[in-house]
């Protein structure tokens, strides 16, 4: 997964670009990942995931869902779990948009997670 940040030095904002098919985290790091705070609590949650003490943790944000398990993490806007009776009668025909829905390997993800921390940080 390929990312690059950058920093709104008057807002104090930070954003993302990740690479094609991650671009929700993107949004998520954008809306939900601009607290320190909170980054390094997610941080101790993947600390535990990977030495098995917890199964999967799911954080829900303002916009987006957080799914993390030992394996993996998914993003997901809630709009989606709103219209999940919708999209199930979709069948094959299923609406799938790459800025409110992507997943990863957990390691991938934690990779993304220390640099926006750094980044954040400086």
């Amino acid at each position: 997964m390929e990312f690059e940040f950058r920093k709104d030095f008057i807002s104090d904002q930070a954003t993302a670009k990740l690479s094609m098919g991650h671009e929700a985290f993107a949004t998520w790091l954008e809306q939900e990942g601009q607290s320190v705070a909170s980054i390094e609590a997610l941080l101790d949650t993947i600390g535990l995931l990977q030495q098995r003490s917890i199964m999967e943790r799911r954080l829900v944000g303002s916009e987006f869902s957080l799914l993390i398990n030992q394996e993996e993490a998914q993003v997901m806007n809630h709009s989606l779990l709103n219209n999940q009776d919708d999209i199930d009668l979709q069948g094959d025909l299923q609406f799938y948009d790459l800025e409110i829905q992507a997943s990863c390997g957990l390691e991938d993800f934690l990779n993304l997670i220390e640099s926006w921390l750094a980044f954040i940080q400086s």
